[in-house]
């Protein structure tokens, strides 16, 4: 009898320590993993911070500041004239009085005085297939407002241009003006978008997305793009951006 009770007892231990390590084995698990799905769950954070902090960089941009990608060059005016992309290449600064001010946008504008000078302002690098747009206002003024392309001097390049009578598409070649198309066009009195599409041999000038002029040349060496101007009064520059095209 002594010998039953003293097996029962150890049967009984055997059971109570089988339960028990059974409970610490099945807590250690989950711990464990609790432990592994905190941390994916951190990690997950941080990841998520982490791309937050990207998107934000990304999706800051200051206004007033150039862009820039292997297809695409965008100018916009600086706190001060002529930073950026867009420089002056031909014309006295200082006789141009220019200044930036901001519409009711926030958009920046230059402000240019002409008093009968040619102004030129070209970006860098060089360019073959090529649009450009060219967004700008004139005040009181009489003269020309252009878009440039396949510049290599002031004596030879390619142009869109605009009078307060006429709107032209043609190519300076050896400083002789030789004319694509003309039509009868007048200055726009507000903003107004001034484009040119040169692929090619075909040359296309278009004012507020209307398609003006139309002309065909011979292709011609890479050139710089930018803005020409000549005459007297205001004329002011909100933007320009210059494509590269194919055929």
């Amino acid at each position: 009898m002594k010998n039953l009770k003293t097996n029962l007892s150890i049967i009984t231990i055997l059971v109570v320590f089988l339960f028990l390590a059974g409970t610490m084995s099945s807590c250690g698990t989950k711990s464990q993993k609790e432990g592994e799905e905190q941390t994916e769950e951190s990690d997950h954070h941080e990841q998520d911070s982490s791309n937050t902090e990207d998107h934000t960089e990304a999706g800051h941009h200051d206004e007033g500041t150039d862009e820039s990608t292997s297809e695409t060059m965008m100018w916009m005016p600086g706190d001060q004239p002529f930073t950026g992309m867009l420089k002056l290449e031909q014309g006295n600064e200082p006789s141009l009085t220019p200044s930036v001010t901001s519409e009711s946008d926030g958009s920046k504008v230059l402000n240019l005085t002409l008093t009968g000078e040619k102004v030129i302002l070209l970006f860098d690098g060089a360019l073959e297939n090529v649009g450009a747009n060219l967004q700008f206002k004139t005040n009181s003024f009489q003269g020309e407002v252009a878009v440039v392309h396949h510049y290599t001097d002031v004596s030879n390049y390619d142009y869109v241009s605009l009078t307060s009578s006429a709107m032209k598409l043609g190519r300076v070649e050896n400083g002789k003006d030789n004319v694509m198309d003309n039509k009868e066009m007048k200055m726009p009195t507000d903003w107004a978008t001034l484009t040119v599409s040169s692929a090619g041999e075909h040359y296309k000038g278009l004012l507020n997305e209307k398609l003006i002029n139309h002309g065909h040349a011979e292709t011609r060496a890479a050139g710089q793009v930018g803005v020409l101007l000549s005459g007297k009064g205001k004329v002011m520059l909100k933007m320009m951006e210059v494509m590269k095209l194919t055929e």
